[in-house]
């Protein structure tokens, strides 16, 4: 990176490039046992009657689905940045009580992942080839719940939070056949890198994107937007938070009033939670 542009990455989302040499989604690089530690190592969130338990692993969710015979709505969640946090939890057990089985599976379990960013000091862009990592392990859990038997194919999502927003977004419409809509936290799709701006969504998939207009990861000029200017059709969303607290949060799924948003997006696309109608 020449001196200029790691000047202009201070302050920057941790907005992670494309590795010289990758294909447009980002998978040519990959190694595939590598990121097939990243689902092995998965933190996993069941839709029981306490869900504020202790998140599950894969074992527990075998356990879990054998000993059920219906059909489940599942959601993939792409951690952000920095890896597994609480927040990462809340998200999962949200909407777990919200009736999906939620699979998170962990960037950090590769042999060799950089850290992208410091959340401490909002400083991102520290490693190009991120954004083809998690593009990888997002191809691959999808790739990897479409076989599972006991998944209700009609009811599947992404979701992703900051860093695995970027990757929620602009994931290769070819590797998220099966999906019925993505869930975008923390990211506007505004960016000067063209590789990670805008949404790689088929044209009739539903999006929900939200975002605070004071995000504080997005105070140069040209990180600052919403991806509503990039949505293809009348069942996305792109919700802007322009009153405090949350016009300045970055997390705001932590917070009731995006739960709601949330909630009411995936009831009208995805699957409604108990006691709410479609």
């Amino acid at each position: 990176m020449t001196r200029v542009l790691a000047i202009a990455l201070i302050a920057v989302f941790s907005a992670s490039w494309v590795s010289a040499g990758a294909d447009g989604a980002g998978l040519t690089e990959a190694d595939p046992q590598d990121v097939a530690r990243t689902w092995d190592a998965a933190r996993v969130y069941l839709p029981t009657a306490d869900v504020s338990m202790r998140p599950s692993s894969m074992a527990d969710l075998q356990n879990f689905t054998e000993r059920h015979e219906e059909l489940f709505p599942i959601a993939i969640h792409l951690h952000g940045c920095s890896g597994f946090w609480q927040g990462t939890d809340r998200r999962g057990r949200y909407l777990a009580s919200l009736g999906f089985v939620v699979i998170a599976p962990d960037s950090f379990a590769r042999t060799n992942k950089p850290q992208s960013c410091d959340p401490a000091t909002h400083e991102g862009g520290f490693f190009r080839g991120t954004l083809a990592l998690r593009h990888a392990e997002a191809a691959h859990a999808i790739a990897r719940v479409r076989k599972l038997p006991w998944v209700d194919k009609e009811k599947m999502v992404l979701t992703g939070h900051s860093e695995g927003a970027i990757a929620t977004a602009t994931l290769g419409a070819e590797h998220t056949v099966g999906l019925k809509a993505r869930v975008i936290e923390g990211w506007g799709c505004n960016a000067f890198w063209q590789e990670y701006a805008g949404l790689n969504s088929s044209p009739d998939l539903p999006v929900l994107s939200l975002v605070g207009n004071r995000d504080p990861w997005f105070r140069l000029s040209f990180l600052q937007g919403d991806c509503g200017e990039f949505m293809k059709n009348a069942s996305s969303r792109s919700v802007v938070y322009g009153e405090p607290p949350l016009k300045t949060v970055h997390s705001l799924l932590d917070y009731g009033r995006p739960r709601e948003d949330l909630r009411d997006f995936l009831c009208d696309n995805v699957h409604c939670a108990a006691g709410q109608q479609q």
